[in-house]
C-alpha cells in the first residue's frame, strides 16, 4: 500500500475533506473557528444561525455530532454556543443552544449537553453529567491525566 507522509491515501483524503469543510464553515457560513480545529464533514453545525457558534483552537468535533445555536420552541432565537480550546466532542453528541463548554473538555459519544461545562472535565450521558474533573488533554486529543471521579 502506498503511504503519503505516514498516511494511507484514504486517511490523506479524509484530512483534506475535513480541512476543506472546516474552511467552508469558517469562510462561507461565518462560524468562528480557531486554529488547528478539525470538524467532521458529517457533523451538523447549526444551519439557521451558524454565526452564533464559536469553536476554540485545537478542538475536534466527531461524526454526526450536532452543535446548535437557535431554538424556536424554547424562545432562544439567536444565541451564542461556545466550545473551548483543546475540547473533543464525541460522535452523535448534541450540544444544545446557548451552552458554554470550557477548555480541555471531553464530551462522550451520544451525550446531550444541556448545561454549561467547566474547564478540565469529562462529561457523558443523557442528560450529560460530569463524570471526571481535572483531566488534562495533550496535543493529540488524548487524555493524559484522568483526574478524580465525581
Amino acid at each position: 500500500m502506498v503511504m503519503i507522509k505516514g498516511r494511507t491515501p484514504r486517511q490523506w483524503a479524509s484530512v483534506c475533506i475535513r480541512t476543506f469543510y472546516t474552511s467552508y464553515l469558517k469562510n462561507v457560513r461565518g462560524v468562528n473557528i480557531g486554529k488547528n480545529t478539525s470538524i467532521s464533514q458529517r457533523a451538523v453545525i447549526d444551519r439557521v444561525n451558524p454565526k452564533g457558534i464559536t469553536i476554540g483552537d485545537n478542538s475536534r468535533i466527531s461524526v454526526d455530532a450536532m452543535v446548535l445555536a437557535h431554538d424556536y420552541f424554547r424562545g432562544k432565537m439567536w444565541v451564542e454556543t461556545k466550545i473551548g480550546s483543546f475540547s473533543v466532542v464525541g460522535g452523535r453528541a448534541i450540544i444544545l443552544p446557548g451552552i458554554t463548554i470550557g477548555d480541555h473538555v471531553f464530551i462522550g459519544a451520544g451525550a446531550v449537553v444541556g448545561k454549561d461545562v467547566p474547564d478540565n472535565c469529562m462529561v457523558a450521558g443523557n442528560p450529560a453529567r460530569i463524570i471526571r474533573k481535572n483531566i488534562k488533554m495533550n496535543d493529540k486529543y488524548q487524555i493524559e491525566s484522568f483526574g478524580e471521579r465525581v
